[in-house]
């Protein structure tokens, strides 16, 4: 080439190149973060690895959240299921204990054992009896005093 046709292209090079720098060197002026990083690329570079870190943790935790919140909503009806053919379940099983229920046994079977528990718990019932019957006649004696005082 002729030293004035490549003259042209550098001419023609530098003009392309003007055109498409300014706009971007403008923006650049008025966005600083922006020029900021343009300035450091390796800053730039470890705030997008981090930020890409970020949004994948996030988008991990949405994702495990929705899962639980899914399982969940799946497990309503087995629980409802479970808790009304669970409770008459207990209900009869309890019914048909309660029927067939016998006696109370104690834990010795030597007669004289059981003979004095008896009379052991015979005597304290006797002792609440007659508590209770000093407090029922205190009451009573009470509410007659008031009875006769109005």
């Amino acid at each position: 080439m002729n030293p004035f046709g490549q003259s042209l292209l550098d001419s023609l090079g530098d003009r392309l190149l003007e055109s498409l720098s300014t706009p971007l060197q403008t923006w650049l002026a008025a966005h600083p973060i922006a020029q900021w990083l343009v300035m450091h690329p390796l800053w730039a570079l470890g705030l997008i690895v981090g930020a890409i870190a970020l949004l994948v943790g996030l988008l991990g935790a949405i994702g495990r959240l929705t899962e639980n919140l899914w399982l969940r909503l799946f497990q309503v009806p087995l629980w409802l299921f479970a808790s009304i053919f669970g409770g008459g379940f207990q209900l009869a099983k309890r019914l048909s204990q309660s029927s067939t229920r016998h006696p109370r046994k104690t834990d010795s079977d030597n007669p004289t054992q059981q003979l004095d528990q008896i009379l052991a718990r015979l005597t304290e019932l006797r002792r609440e009896e007659e508590q209770l019957l000093v407090e029922l006649k205190t009451l009573v004696a009470e509410a007659g005093s008031e009875a006769n005082h109005v």
